[in-house]
């Protein structure tokens, strides 16, 4: 009996084998789940491969904004060269050399005008004449008023000059300036005072002579005769080769010939 239960088992096995041999959709069905999974996961990969490559380009995005913003940053924190401003001027070439090839303003000056000395103490770097019309402006307003005859505006435009430049080279003859117009107008008093500002401030300027020598005529002027001998002896005694020590010694004498008598 087993026997034959074996045989028969044995015979339905074949058969099924037989039968999906001679059936070929029946393996197809049988293979079909397969595939549809592993489709399916091929199209999550393709998906998800797209998807970091669109996540690659939005950071190469970011850098390239990132590297944009960066430079600038950069800049601001480096020292910049300076731009040379003449064709001339060479990588290779100094400040102090690229500013002697700038060109010079030269100032033509004016019938007996001399240009006052410096004094040595002072830094060089404020002693430098600036010609340009910014800061000449008010000096040359102060030459027409005063050759118009308009003495007050003169001495206006004389004083903003010297106060917005005290060290210029020419802050001194237009100190000068202020008080020989308070000569001119016999306001005695003033050229004191402001001969003495002048001689105080710029101790080296070549207009310091006549101010001392209209100094002493002021103190003439004002009977102070004593005042008067030292001023001009004080002329003589340090600028003894300057045409106004002649001028102060005359004046001297007359004054110690009749010491009680005003010199006009």
């Amino acid at each position: 009996m087993k026997q034959i239960i074996q045989k028969s088992l044995l015979i339905l096995c074949l058969f099924l084998v037989a039968r999906c041999a001679l059936n070929p959709s029946s393996k197809k069905n049988l293979l079909s789940p397969l595939e549809e999974r592993l489709l399916s996961m091929e199209e999550r990969i393709n998906g998800q491969s797209k998807e970091i490559a669109s996540l690659h380009s939005v950071l190469r995005q970011i850098e390239k904004k990132a590297e944009t913003v960066k430079e600038p940053l950069n800049l601001k924190g480096k020292p910049q060269s300076p731009t040379p401003t003449l064709g001339s001027l060479t990588s290779s070439d100094s400040e102090a050399q690229a500013l002697k090839k700038l060109p010079t303003t030269k100032i033509k000056l004016e019938d007996n005008d001399n240009v006052p000395s410096v004094s040595p103490l002072m830094d060089d770097s404020e002693t430098i004449a600036d010609s340009s019309h910014e800061a000449m402006n008010d000096y040359y307003k102060g030459i027409q008023l005063f050759n118009e005859k308009k003495y007050e505006d003169a001495i206006d435009s004389f004083r903003i000059f010297v106060n917005e430049n005290p060290h210029h080279v020419y802050a001194d003859r237009a100190q000068f300036l202020i008080s020989n117009i308070h000569f001119k107008n016999q306001d005695y008093g003033m050229v004191i005072v402001s001969t003495n500002s002048l001689q105080s401030k710029y101790p080296y300027s070549l207009k310091i002579p006549e101010a001392i020598y209209q100094r002493g005529v002021s103190f003439i002027e004002m009977n102070e005769i004593a005042q008067a001998k030292l001023t001009f002896t004080e002329l003589m005694k340090n600028f003894p080769k300057d045409p106004m020590a002649n001028a102060a010694r005359k004046k001297w004498v007359e004054l110690t010939k009749e010491p009680t008598t005003r010199i006009h």
